[in-house]
């Protein structure tokens, strides 16, 4: 519901400036929204709050795609904002609340996978309607916001009272690291990224594919593609959880990222960039399923989780201004490549910098004489 009515506003934007406009303030409201969330959000409460931010995203994503005043259209997206921040984190509590001990990984794999899909398919699914009949994409954000509705107003909640995996601490499978509470702050690093990375794609490829003619069926496609990856590839970590807390793969992830998106801006072609974007989602589902897994599995995780859901406005926010300021400087579209590549690499060293201080802080302590 979301990529559908999105997708839909940054093409028909079809100008940058008007897409940081749009995207920036949706953003901005996103992460103060998220912090509230993070604060007040308990199991009692998180039923409830889906619903109330369900239905409201449905009035306000129909407004988007009706209204093509500028005003009116940048005051519903940024109020679809503040319902998105409510049912993501109000989502992950009940998530956390419904898995059974022992469970988190594997309910994080799937949660990956179907906001991950049903972005794709949002995606997707607005480029080929888009070109297809306008009123038709409007009918369709109705009957998914109410199918959305309905399965929440249907489930049956476990009690209060029942054991879940939002008591406990997942240790990884056969006799993997122990958890380390350092790797929520690396989790806050690698969504914060993921966001730079993936918002100025989703915001900014359609209204540069626009410019140069090209069609929105041909230009949703890469984006539904990592998309799909993203979620498949996250899922499948939930059984391949060993390696997450250690160093070479979060420097396997950010350094090939990194690369991929510099080789995109020294051959800005139309064939690479749609390759290269599509093949991002083996990178993006490594870390929004990792990020969420160290934040989910130990610490205050509600308010963990609202950082989080901050950090991938403030991310989203960045990435957008920094983009657009160094395309409209340079006068080059491929310049959001390199900004994008650059911060990875940063991300990347801070990330190390981060792991090797904890080390060095716990063998400290490990040796103070008692």
């Amino acid at each position: 519901l979301i990529f559908l009515v999105t997708f839909a506003v940054m093409y028909r934007a079809g100008d940058t400036a008007r897409c940081a406009w749009l995207a920036g303030l949706h953003q901005a409201i996103y992460m103060l929204s998220s912090l509230a969330a993070g604060w007040v959000l308990t199991r009692r409460n998180a039923r409830m709050l889906l619903l109330a931010s369900t239905a409201l995203s449905l009035v306000l994503g129909s407004v988007c795609l009706i209204m093509e005043r500028f005003g009116i259209l940048l005051a519903a997206y940024g109020g679809l904002g503040v319902c998105m921040a409510v049912f993501f984190n109000s989502f992950q509590t009940f998530m956390r609340a419904e898995a059974p001990p022992g469970g988190l990984g594997r309910s994080i794999g799937l949660y990956t996978l179907a906001w991950s899909l049903g972005a794709s398919a949002g995606t997707f699914g607005s480029g080929l309607l888009y070109q297809l009949s306008f009123k038709l994409l409007i009918v369709l954000n109705a009957l998914i916001g109410l199918a959305v509705l309905a399965i929440l107003a249907g489930h049956r909640a476990k009690p209060l009272e029942a054991p879940a995996a939002d008591e406990q601490v997942e240790t990884t499978p056969r006799g993997g690291r122990p958890v380390d509470p350092l790797y929520v702050g690396i989790g806050w690093i690698m969504i914060f990224m993921a966001m730079f990375l993936q918002r100025p794609l989703f915001s900014y490829y359609p209204a540069i594919n626009a410019k140069a003619g090209i069609g929105a069926f041909v230009t949703g496609l890469p984006l539904f593609l990592q998309m799909a990856i993203q979620g498949l590839f996250g899922l499948s970590l939930s059984r391949w959880r060993r390696p997450l807390y250690r160093r070479l793969p979060l420097s396997l992830a950010h350094g090939g990222a990194a690369l991929l998106l510099l080789a995109l801006w020294r051959w800005p072609s139309p064939g690479l960039c749609g390759t290269g974007i599509a093949v991002l989602g083996f990178y993006s589902g490594f870390v929004y399923f990792s990020s969420v897994y160290y934040a989910s599995n130990s610490g205050r995780r509600n308010l963990n989780i609202g950082v989080n859901e901050f950090l991938v406005g403030l991310g989203s926010f960045g990435g957008l201004f920094l983009c657009e300021w160094a395309m409209r400087r340079t006068g080059r579209d491929a310049s959001m490549y390199l900004v994008i590549g650059l911060a990875l690499l940063a991300a990347l060293a801070a990330q190390l910098v981060l792991t090797a201080a904890g080390r060095a802080w716990r063998e400290a302590v490990r040796r103070r004489p008692e």
